[in-house]
């Protein structure tokens, strides 16, 4: 046993200085990846990005130019567009949530298109119904996913872009700040959260570490409720009315869209080979969150730090 540890430790201390992690999360709509992923992102001190935002664009942009949803054209139109996803600063508003651990914080995501905040329009019921239509689209996946990559390569130097005060005995900086904090002494950077439908099995096969994030349908069509009724419409006379009358109308949404993602032709929704199935039903936020992060810890060489959340 004592052998045992000694080998543990000295394989912790002797792996290589990693600058380009990349953690991979698919699943179905509304399985929570967008937030967990920008948590564990943040828990890390790596990048983020939300790849869905980019076929949501698109989606935008095709009905602004009242485009058909099958049209060569919706890929012409998010080539020539100028897309940014940026991480907003950890403020007051930004969504937080209190854990036995401290404070686990949700960063905000800002995407601009042309210049344009559409982080609230991409949201929009209409773009909902028409996302899996344009994101089936062989050709918009091809451009989509050029875009991808360029933004987690950018998202990976940009996460390298601070000053190191020390190093930990592991050979990692320390005493950095990142995202206006003080990084952990055994912070990595140089990585990426990703999340998506495919991330794991066409945009990043080789990733270090893959989840598949799932719950059940009612969980999912609960959260996205949730999630689209904290956006009240403002109606003519300044009232307030939900966005959709009921449960059951996502929840026919969210099948639909499952059906869609699962039967396109072009990288269809899977589970990759190696990926880790994290089935958050019965799941806390938190031990969802954390239960990633010491997976990627594991595979840097990490001690595990939240076993008992």
């Amino acid at each position: 046993m004592l052998g045992q540890r000694l080998w543990q430790t000295r394989s912790r201390l002797c792996r290589p200085f990693v600058r380009n992690f990349t953690i991979a999360i698919d699943g179905p709509a509304a399985s929570g990846k967008s937030s967990t992923a920008r948590a564990v992102a943040h828990e890390l001190g790596f990048g983020y990005i939300d790849s869905g935002s980019i076929y949501r664009c698109a989606t935008l942009l095709a009905l602004r130019q009242q485009t058909k949803d099958d049209s060569p054209e919706v890929a012409d139109l998010i080539t020539n567009a100028h897309l940014e996803i940026n991480i907003l600063p950890n403020t007051r508003q930004a969504p937080q949530r209190v854990t036995g651990m401290g404070r686990l914080c949700v960063p905000d995501v800002q995407v601009l298109m042309n210049g344009e905040d559409v982080s609230r329009e991409i949201r929009s019921p209409e773009v909902n119904r028409h996302v899996a239509k344009i994101a089936s689209d062989g050709q918009v996946r091809k451009v989509v996913l050029d875009i991808q990559r360029s933004l987690a390569a950018a998202a990976k130097a940009k996460s390298t872009g601070f000053q190191a005060k020390g190093t930990a005995a592991n050979g990692i900086p320390s005493g950095v700040v990142m995202d206006g904090r003080e990084a952990e002494a055994d912070s990595v950077p140089g990585g990426v959260v990703m999340d998506g439908r495919d991330i794991g099995t066409t945009v990043f096969p080789q990733a270090e570490l893959k989840i598949y994030l799932d719950a059940s349908a009612m969980a999912r069509a609960i959260r996205r409720w949730d999630e689209l009724n904290s956006q009240l419409k403002e109606t003519e006379t300044g009232a307030s009315q939900p966005v959709y009358p009921s449960v059951e109308d996502i929840a026919r949404e969210l099948e639909e869209r499952d059906y869609a993602d699962i039967n396109r032709t072009h990288s269809p929704l899977r589970i990759a080979k190696d990926a880790v199935v994290i089935d958050n039903t019965n799941m806390t936020f938190e031990q969802q969150v954390y239960s990633i992060t010491d997976l990627a810890r594991e595979r840097l060489g990490l001690e595990r730090k939240y076993d008992d959340i």
